[in-house]
């Protein structure tokens, strides 16, 4: 009863415009069982019925949507030389966001001490506006252990290793906390608000301070048998060199790799340079086309924008080695959520962690299941 329940305010909360009886026909349920339960829900000021600016002909549906003084939510992105922070509401609009740039991090202590930071600053925003904190989302580069919230490694940063982030943030904060890769969390606002709107299967590419990569199937993201899929950026490009010195896409096609920097404006490419990381990045968008058939491939960042240094040659390179047969169905399009978009997308992991739908979610914290 309570997944039907989370089943239903998922719905809402990702389109605040339907009425009870589309989301009754698009859940399965009854309309006696749905009106109970909608009722439930605004009983509990979870959701309102939402008639701002609606001028209603007859019994046209009253649209339902989450209630956004009901809290809030805290969410972190976490880059080598950036983070964002941004403060959401309950019904998903943000309502306070800040880019910090940073020095280049050296250390694990450096990391962790900016993090609490940049958090106890979204968190002083929430006290001021008077709204509770219902959980702190950290969307984190690298390999992520989901279940523990650890940061695993990050290539880009010597020395990140192991990393309890979700721990550190809940024992400061006492606050439920979710930790997740950060293109996976940019991918969920592509889904909810961007690009992705209509799409169920996509994959995104994001060429930021790293290179990274997420998948959605079915519209679920995709984590792989053991929390560790979607990696592309740790894609092996062989080469004339010595097996030894081979690189990884993080390591050529990237803003670090490429000494740029969108934060800063600065982002002239030689020709040589543009035609390499263009061609490497659009024959990798080919093969993952090729290899799992999406509607669409979403590229973000801004060398990949339309009028970006790469765009161009990533969208020929694509066409030249996409498998003829989805050559016209599987499209290339530019992301259209902005650069906070990762950790808009934490703060959406927060909800879905408070109102889990899956029951064998691989969170383990005490504290969101406490709720």
């Amino acid at each position: 009863m309570e997944m039907r329940r989370n089943l239903l305010l998922h719905a809402i909360f990702r389109d605040g415009s339907k009425g009870r009886r589309e989301l009754g026909r698009n859940l399965g349920m009854s309309k006696s069982r749905l009106c109970e339960v909608v009722q439930d829900l605004i009983d509990e000021r979870l959701i309102i019925e939402n008639l701002d600016g609606i001028k209603r002909i007859g019994r046209s549906p009253i649209p339902l949507s989450c209630n956004p003084d009901y809290g809030c939510f805290v969410g972190l992105d976490i880059e080598v030389t950036r983070m964002r922070i941004v403060v959401a509401n309950f019904a998903g609009k943000v309502i306070f966001q800040r880019r910090q740039h940073l020095e280049p991090i050296t250390d694990q202590k450096a990391l962790i001490s900016w993090v609490l930071k940049i958090v106890d600053e979204g968190l002083a925003v929430a006290n001021n506006l008077g709204s509770t904190v219902f959980g702190i989302g950290v969307a984190a580069p690298g390999i992520i252990h989901s279940k523990t919230g650890t940061l695993v490694r990050y290539d880009l940063i010597d020395g990140i290793q192991n990393i309890p982030l979700r721990d550190l943030v809940e024992e400061h904060t006492q606050i439920s906390c979710v930790v997740e890769n950060n293109m996976s969390c940019y991918a969920l606002t592509e889904w909810t608000s961007g690009a992705a709107r209509q799409l169920s299967n996509f994959i995104l590419l994001s060429v930021r301070s790293g290179f990274g990569s997420a998948i959605m199937l079915g519209g679920k993201l995709l984590n792989g048998s053991h929390g560790f899929s979607t990696e592309a950026g740790s894609s092996i490009v062989p080469s004339n060199k010595p097996v030894s010195q081979w690189k990884s896409l993080h390591q050529l096609v990237s803003e670090t790799a490429l000494e740029v920097s969108s934060d800063l404006g600065n982002m002239t490419l030689s020709p040589k340079k543009a035609r390499e990381a263009g061609v490497l990045l659009g024959s990798e968008a080919a093969s993952l086309a090729s290899l799992l058939d999406p509607e669409a491939i979403i590229l973000a960042g801004a060398l990949v924008e339309e009028e970006g240094p790469l765009w161009d040659i990533v969208e020929s390179t694509y066409r030249k080695f996409i498998m003829p047969e989805v050559n016209e169905s599987v499209r290339l399009l530019h992301s259209q959520v902005g650069s906070f978009a990762a950790a808009v997308g934490a703060t959406q992991r927060c909800f879905q962690e408070l109102f889990p739908t899956n029951p064998n979610s691989d969170q383990e914290s005490k504290l969101i299941r406490a709720k």
